[in-house]
């Protein structure tokens, strides 16, 4: 296993330096990248996940301290190297206080630079091991929940005899836990290993705790968090709270990739109002994880990502069978929904032609609440006239039902499809809109673009970059870039009055983006296209 690091000097022959003479391979990293300002690594820090930043102090735009400050904030798995130029006590302290993993003062030789990267991997290989040693592992096993609190928990997803609210409060209570919020959301991700999933446990813990509330156990082979909050009655507490939840599973499922791999997914459920209404939450965010198939890039499903909310598709009562194929209906291959049609007409062929009429019916009707969650119904998608409720009465074996419902289900199946990819073009021109809007105001971001979209901020960004081509880093650059250019040629405006009016807070680092997407500095830029119009 090679650790990916990021390589942070605004002096290019020091990067050059480094990265040639260095034999990272050798001692189990890569260098996945190379940034010469703190704007810019946070940038690639976000696309690329690092495992290990490397960063002078002294830079223009963003310097490594406060570079620092924002990867503890943001990506707090990260190891930091600081390699400066400057022995002063105050950045050793401040070092200290973020945590970094060393700080070597330049010049540093090949040799120190690869005694550093032998100490670091070591200590890497260190933690990840403590993590996931097994020996361990089974004595925190063994000190799990006390059998009372554990079944409370549990009861609270599914509860076999429903509690009122102000039940679940006094038994939380009793029990340690205050559940007198009005602010619940449910998520969940899985395992197959009962002592895998404990060290799973155990960092989802340490994780959370420090970040937003939450209650943290274990179900079946799943390991559950329950985040709750009360707004206080605050009017947009909803959208802060689905803010809070995004980051703190960002963070998480930083650390789970860490120790465990990539193949960790999170589910996150509806956001409810009540504790009565956890179960629902935890419905949801089981139904999110059903999606992965069909997002293999996103690694943190939410529900309302996914799909609308539909009280009548929620209500359906489906075995499992007839719920994986409305599953590939919506968002499976033609392929996958063929598929699934000849294992449902495998399970049917023992009925008789009461229960093999009542079967079709039931799933018929099934496919029509389905139609109307996205806004349609049965009767406009096929058309021509058919009355489908009719067409049931001739099915009387399961090899005619088979084949009708191949053919209704690709039907729906490529409707829906041309649906959700209209759904999708629809909410990249929402984005691009809201930035034309938008990008002149300098705190204007992902955030703030993801608040007013109403996604999370992964899917919005793995939406927005599948469709456009290009980061939403890029296309908001480029955006204020192409306004800077016109105030530029048409206006005497100062380089910084300009800046300012297209939204950036720096204006060095205005220059700086100026010159890196358009070869050439701002007042170049000017003095060049002036003379083009005389």
């Amino acid at each position: 296993m090679l650790y990916k690091l990021l390589l942070v000097d605004d002096e290019e022959a020091v990067r050059k330096s480094i990265c040639e003479k260095t034999p990272w391979e050798s001692y189990g990293f890569t260098v996945i990248g190379e940034a010469s300002n703190g704007i810019e690594a946070l940038e690639m820090i976000d696309e690329l996940h690092p495992d290990v930043v490397i960063t002078d102090i002294r830079m223009p735009y963003l310097d490594g301290m406060e570079l620092i400050k924002r990867i503890r904030a943001s990506f707090p798995p990260i190891n930091i190297i600081i390699l400066s130029g400057y022995d002063e006590f105050t950045y050793a302290q401040q070092a200290i206080r973020y945590n970094v993993s060393e700080y070597v003062l330049k010049p540093v030789t090949v040799q120190e630079l690869c005694h550093l990267l032998k100490r670091l991997k070591t200590q890497m290989d260190n933690v990840i091991e403590n993590i996931q040693d097994k020996n361990r592992l089974e004595n925190v096993y063994k000190q799990a929940l006390p059998m009372l609190r554990e079944k409370f928990l549990i009861s609270l997803l599914s509860p076999v005899h429903p509690l009122v609210d102000s039940e679940i409060i006094a038994k939380g209570k009793e029990y340690g836990y205050v559940l007198d919020k009005d602010e619940f959301t449910v998520a969940t991700f899985e395992s197959n290993d009962s002592l895998k999933e404990l060290a799973m446990l155990q960092v989802t813990e340490d994780t959370l705790k420090e970040q937003i509330p939450s209650l943290v156990f274990q179900y079946e082979n799943q390991v559950v968090i329950i985040f709750y909050k009360d707004s206080n009655k605050y009017p947009r507490f909803d959208s802060l709270f689905k803010k809070e939840i995004y980051r703190a599973l960002d963070s998480l499922y930083a650390y789970l990739e860490r120790y465990f791999g990539n193949n960790t997914v999170i589910g996150v459920g509806s956001l409810e109002h009540a504790p009565s209404f956890i179960s629902t939450s935890y419905k949801k965010a089981l139904k999110a994880l059903n999606y992965n198939a069909f997002n293999p890039d996103q690694h943190v499903l939410f529900i309302n990502d996914m799909e609308k909310s539909s009280t009548k598709a929620d209500s359906l009562n489906l075995e499992k069978y007839e719920s994986d194929l409305l599953s590939m209906v919506k968002l499976g291959t033609r392929e996958q929904v063929a598929d699934c049609i000849n294992v449902l007409g495998d399970q049917i062929v023992s009925l008789n032609a009461d229960e093999l009429s009542s079967f079709v019916l039931e799933l018929l009707v099934a496919f029509d609440q389905l139609a109307q969650s996205y806004g349609t119904t049965l009767a406009k998608i096929v058309g021509d006239g058919r009355n489908l409720f009719e067409e049931v009465g001739t099915i009387h074996n399961a090899a005619k039902a088979r084949r009708w419902f191949t053919s209704l289900a690709l039907t729906i199946r490529d409707q829906l499809s041309g649906q959700r990819q209209s759904s999708h073009i629809k909410f990249v021109e929402d984005a691009k809109r809201l930035i034309g809007q938008h990008y002149q105001e300098p705190g204007f971001g992902l955030d703030q673009v993801c608040d007013m979209t109403n996604v999370s901020p992964a899917y919005f960004s793995s939406v927005f970059k599948k469709e456009i081509g290009s980061s939403f880093v890029q296309y908001l650059t480029n955006a204020r870039l192409a306004r800077a250019k016109e105030l530029l040629v048409k206006t005497e405006n100062k380089t910084y009055e300009i800046a300012t009016a297209v939204g950036f807070t720096e204006p060095n680092y205005f220059s700086f983006c100026f010159k890196r997407y358009e070869g050439i500095s701002p007042s170049q830029y000017r003095h060049q296209n002036k003379d083009e119009k005389h």
